[in-house]
């Protein structure tokens, strides 16, 4: 007969699971009820705590008050007194003293009303009534039989307080005896109904709704006959009563809500809350249904003798209990699924076993074809499993491997190839449960190395390890790309810094020559010539600046590549830096026909700090990008405030035109280095190309974002904002205030934007303004104000320079319309020179663009001079000539090696009437300061024999040894790249020039520089 055995005992395996099935959800249903109903039994315990913690909380709240107000108020000599007389007068004979008290603590008692307390009783050391502050016609009558609180507060002299029930109405007691010295002189009470404690605790907790129920059998035999029709019985329990449950009384509370009223009836029928109340014990429960789940607390309050006589009822929401129905419901569906999915992978167990032994048969297949190589060693470092590409790599046989520590067979870490099996890093990675990543040697059978790429994990059987498993490649070709990689980014890095010494270098050179060709085009132009030669130096002035602005944006370009590109935070004002780089481009907008624009909010304020320079170099590239793109219309600058911070402001800068605009798929690519949006307008309209990338960068790096919206055919805007502190140093100007002299404005201009912003401004100001829109108009408003009287004539004229009288003979027919003595304000572009008969009738000559406050400052300073007794005209400057001193003549040692810049600075420095002396290198210069006094020296960098900064750092030193006083020592370089002023200033210069020498440069920082006193000659 076959053995039977097996199958059975599969068999009986299933049949106990199956018992397990059955049984194991009815002890699980059990386990998680009881979990449940506890974690319900303690939230109601921590719902009757709460209840009891309000009670007390609130009943200490009136007892505080009542100690406060016994203490401060009642415990007072006049008080004692009177009570005194009165205990020695009996009937009648008390009734002053009676009249005297109510008079003295009725304000008190109004007081003590209004936060709730509702009786203020005083009674004699006899337990007799003195006086009811709430009821003062009754008194007399004795109190020790029915007011157990009073007969213990005059035989203990100690205060007393607690639930009593009283004849009318229930309360909260509190009873203080008065004592003069040890003489009791009787006691005085105050209580609160529960209306006043239910407010207090609905006060700390506003979720809940309170109620209060009180014993019968403590209740009833204390009341009136009279007074029982205000009680009536609870809902909750037939042996206890609700007081004045219709509110008829004013200090009583409020009756149930309705849902309260229905979960009364809930718990009428529930046996364990009449038992618990009829046992007088604190306890909270849970009622309602599953969606809408509240819990009900009760504790009780015992009376003055420690007799339970009452209950507080405490109805609050509880979704905690809905979570724990629904977390009981929820965790029956999980143990039901976890028991069936347990059973399930139970009875696939059995049949797992044979596919388990096939998916080891796989994994050994798939190792065998893993490209990298793989092993498997055990807690001591022997392999106990190889795939082939592993076997391959490293030239051996699986049988001289298995079994083998294979540290010692093809790793190589040690200083002489080998280390022992301890100090491998794999190996202590794995032994101390980390995973291992990262680059070895391992060796072949033949003797050569190969670099490898290692991963490497322990294997754990339970919490020991029992072993890792490690894959490897072969990395050999990475690391001969890497090696290439390394050498080509050293060589981009070299190529790199050669490009960057090659841009100055060719700074250097090309900013030499044209130091050369502007400077001596000056002083050219300064000479006699006639018109043709004129013009042609005025267009080789133009090519060479051209020249260099192209020189400077490389430059830039060449900083920003290489991260050299810093800000500076100085103070500054916006409305002059705004004001003054659009009058720098009006000219060559001016030539165009067209006007260039400044809308300023007023709320923007006017000092800040910030690098100018920079902010400057990004508005003139957006302002003449537009000037040049813009055949016929206007360029707006529009500057606003975007946002306010503590010490800080957000502006908003726009540059708006009227122009060609750019299309939506080429404005990205505007902001590309060399790029434009269309190749043909590079050669229509000119330029490198940087200019907005370079703006970009300077914006980027002040925190801003320079963007553009564009319409083609429409014209562009280029916006972008900028957080920058504001000036605490320099406060705004105070606008200049309306005077006597003021009247009324007429502003005549041709561009109705430029009138409008105008007008906005001056009237934001106080002045009375009225717009004129041509020049036909102009004369028809002066000639119609003729005949009027002076105040009713225009005070001030501001008008485009062309449409002022051309002629003597015309000025009658204007200046009838305009008061005596009135402002005239001729408007000029740039490039326009003005009639002489328009120059003497206007007042002053105002450029565009302007600012309203520009032209109030004009005003103003028009009738000052007027006032001055030699009645000079505006337009001729407020400076006397005799007040401005010729500077002092300078002796100056310049040291230049290029013979064009000797010429052209000796001839530029000449011309201000200084004394110059030449050096053609360092050492011939310190020669030569050793020999003369000088009051200046004028240094180039890079020179032969000695360079400026070797001979500046020489005489320096000279200076400090022999105790001289130092030198001003001025750096006039054509190095210009970053860093190359810091450079020169390090090594002990004073200032720096950039070539090409800018006349009014050089000047300034001369000026700045100028020793006390000049000498003269050497």
């Amino acid at each position: 007969m076959p053995d039977r055995r097996p199958p059975q005992i599969h068999r009986q395996a299933r049949g106990w699971a199956l018992a397990a099935f059955l049984v194991l959800p009815l002890i699980g249903t059990w386990l998680l009820h009881s979990s449940q109903q506890e974690k319900q039994a303690l939230h109601e315990e921590q719902h009757t705590q709460e209840l009891a913690t309000i009670y007390q909380a609130s009943l200490q709240t009136y007892t505080k008050a009542t100690s406060i107000l016994f203490s401060e108020r009642i415990k007072q000599r006049e008080i004692l007194t009177l009570m005194d007389a009165a205990s020695q007068a009996s009937g009648e004979a008390q009734i002053p003293y009676r009249a005297r008290l109510y008079q003295l603590l009725s304000p008190t008692y109004r007081n003590l009303r209004e936060l709730g307390i509702r009786q203020l009783h005083f009674q004699t050391a006899n337990g007799d009534s003195f006086l009811r502050f709430h009821e003062p016609q009754k008194y007399g009558d004795n109190l020790l039989a029915i007011r157990p609180s009073i007969r213990r507060a005059l035989e203990t002299r100690q205060p007393v307080q607690g639930f009593e029930a009283g004849r009318v109405k229930s309360g909260f007691r509190f009873v203080h005896p008065l004592l003069d010295g040890d003489r009791l002189l009787g006691a005085v009470e105050t209580s609160i109904g529960f209306l006043a404690i239910r407010d207090a605790m609905q006060q700390l907790e506003p979720s809940r709704e309170f109620h209060f129920v009180l014993a019968s059998e403590r209740t009833l035999p204390v009341l009136f006959e009279s007074e029982r029709w205000l009680y009536g019985e609870s809902k909750i329990h037939p042996g206890f009563l609700v007081e004045d449950p219709q509110v008829t009384l004013p200090d009583s509370p409020a009756p149930p809500s309705p849902r309260v009223a229905a979960l009364d009836l809930e718990l009428a029928g529930n046996a364990t809350v009449q038992r618990a109340l009829g046992e007088f014990r604190a306890f909270s429960l849970s009622v309602g249904s599953s969606d809408d789940p509240w819990v009900v607390s009760f504790l009780p309050i015992d009376d003055i003798s420690g007799r339970p006589s009452a209950y507080i009822i405490a109805y609050t929401k509880a979704p905690f209990i809905g979570v724990l129905r629904e977390e009981f419901w929820t965790q029956f569906g999980l143990m039901l699924a976890t028991l069936g999915a347990l059973f399930f992978l139970f009875l696939r167990l059995l049949a797992s076993r044979e596919r388990l032994v096939q998916e080891q048969r796989n994994l050994i297949a798939v190792t065998e074809t893993m490209g990298d190589g793989l092993y498997v060693l055990d807690e001591n470092g022997r392999v106990v499993l190889v795939n082939a590409a592993a076997l391959e790599l490293l030239g051996l046989e699986r049988t001289a491997l298995i079994g083998q520590v294979g540290h010692y067979l093809f790793h190589r870490h040690g200083a002489d190839g080998c280390g022992p099996l301890a100090e491998c890093p794999i190996f202590q990675a794995v032994s101390n449960g980390r995973h291992f990543f990262g680059e070895e040697r391992f060796t072949r059978t033949d003797g050569s190395s190969f670099p490898v790429e290692v991963s490497s994990t322990p294997l754990y059987q339970g919490r020991r390890i029992a072993g890792s498993v490690t894959a490897f490649r072969d990395i050999t070709r990475r690391k001969e790309d890497e090696s290439r990689l390394r050498q080509a980014i050293a060589s981009a890095e070299a190529a790199n810094d050669a490009k960057s010494q090659f841009v100055a270098n060719m700074s250097h050179e090309i900013r030499t020559p044209m130091n050369g060709i502007l400077g001596l085009t000056a002083l050219t132009l300064d000479t006699e010539l006639d018109a043709t030669q004129r013009q042609y130096l005025e267009l080789v002035r133009q090519s060479a600046e051209s020249l260099m602005i192209i020189l400077n944006d490389i430059l830039d370009f060449s900083k920003m590549e290489a991260g050299r590109m810093h800000l500076e935070a100085t103070p500054f004002r916006l409305r002059e830096l705004a004001l003054g780089t659009a009058r720098v481009l009006s000219a060559r907008a001016a030539e165009k026909g067209l006007e260039v624009l400044i809308d300023i909010a007023p709320e923007v304020p006017d000092g800040l700090v910030g690098d100018p320079g920079r902010l400057r170099q990004v508005l003139l590239n957006l302002i003449g990008n537009a000037i040049k793109f813009t055949e016929q219309g206007e360029v707006i600058l529009r500057i606003a405030r975007a946002a306010a911070g503590d010490g800080q402001c957000r502006l908003r800068l726009s540059v708006i035109d009227s122009g060609i605009g750019i299309p939506h798929d080429k404005q990205a690519a505007i902001f590309d280095a060399f790029g434009q949006a269309d190749a043909s307008v590079t050669r229509r309209f000119g330029g490198t190309g940087l200019g907005l990338t370079i703006s970009r960068e300077i914006v980027r790096l002040m925190g801003g974002e320079l963007s553009l919206d564009s319409v083609p055919g429409e014209g562009s805007n280029f916006h972008f904002e900028l957080e920058l502190p504001v000036d605490r140093d320099r406060p705004e100007p105070p606008p200049l205030p309306p005077s006597e002299n003021d009247g009324l404005w007429l502003l005549a201009i041709r561009n109705d934007r430029l009138r409008k912003l105008l007008a906005a401004g001056l009237r934001r100001l106080g002045r009375q303004v009225q717009l004129c829109a041509g020049s036909g108009e102009l004369r028809q408003r002066l000639q119609a104000l003729a005949g009027h009287d002076e105040a009713g004539r225009y005070a001030v004229l501001v008008a485009e320079q062309e449409w002022l009288p051309a002629s003597f003979a015309e000025m009658p027919l204007f200046r009838g319309g305009l008061r005596p003595g009135a402002v005239v304000l001729a408007l000029t572009p740039m490039n326009a020179t003005i009639p002489s008969a328009t120059r003497n009738f206007a007042s002053r000559e105002l450029p565009k663009p302007l600012l309203a406050e520009e032209l109030l400052a004009a005003e103003h300073e028009v009738r000052a001079i007027a006032r001055r007794p030699d009645k000079r005209r505006a337009w001729h400057g407020s400076t006397p000539v005799a007040a401005v001193a010729a500077p002092a003549t300078l002796h100056i040692l310049l040291v230049e090696d290029n013979p064009i810049n000797q010429r052209l600075a000796c001839a530029l420095l000449e011309k201000q009437g200084h004394c110059v002396s030449l050096a053609q290198h360092g050492q011939e210069a310190l020669e030569m300061l050793a020999d003369a006094a000088f009051d200046l020296v004028l240094m180039d960098v890079q020179m032969p024999v000695l360079d400026g900064l070797e001979t500046t750092r020489q005489w320096r030193a000279r200076e400090a040894a022999e105790g001289r006083r130092p030198l001003p020592i001025i750096a006039m370089t054509a190095n210009a790249m970053a860093g190359d002023r810091e450079v020169c200033l390090a090594a002990g210069m004073d200032g720096y020039v950039a070539k090409p020498v800018s006349v009014a440069t050089l000047n300034a920082e001369i000026e700045r520089l100028r020793p006390a006193t000049g000498s003269v000659g050497g």
